[in-house]
């Protein structure tokens, strides 16, 4: 009975690690972009583009929060969602856009920090996201 789960657990990674070559293609980067018309302009640009968004969207979800009920640990979890959604764009507008990086975390961090901890200040949160949040707006503008 052992035998054959272990010959069977065997047989399904070998085959998983069959299967993962299998996705390779000859042709260049090139040739697959030009398939996908949505990413064809500049990938890089339009992850960022969502990453932005989808930060945006993490901000308003916070004031929407805080101009209802206010839960400090529901604050702190959309802080947390803020700070995770950010962290997987954050590198590529360093690099990319360093100035603009300087600006939004001026008030993102802040932002991210209060919404951590123990005795929220309301009204400083609702300032640093109105300000993190048009910074981010203006940024998308000059992302292309």
């Amino acid at each position: 009975m052992l035998n054959g789960f272990r010959l069977m657990a065997s047989a399904v990674i070998l085959g998983a690690i069959m299967l993962s070559g299998c996705n390779n293609s000859s042709e260049p980067d090139e040739a697959q972009q030009e398939k996908s018309p949505v990413m064809n302009e500049n990938p890089d640009a339009n992850t960022v583009k969502k990453g932005v968004s989808d930060v945006i969207q993490s901000i308003k979800g916070l004031e929407s929060e805080i101009s209802t009920e206010a839960d400090p640990e529901k604050i702190q979890e959309m802080g947390k969602e803020i700070s995770s959604t950010w962290d997987s764009i954050e590198k590529q507008v360093e690099d990319e856009y360093p100035d603009w990086y300087e600006r939004i975390e001026k008030n993102l961090y802040p932002l991210i920090g209060e919404s951590g901890n123990p005795d929220k200040d309301l009204e400083k949160i609702n300032r640093l996201s109105e300000a993190a949040k048009e910074d981010l707006q203006l940024f998308l503008g000059e992302v292309k």
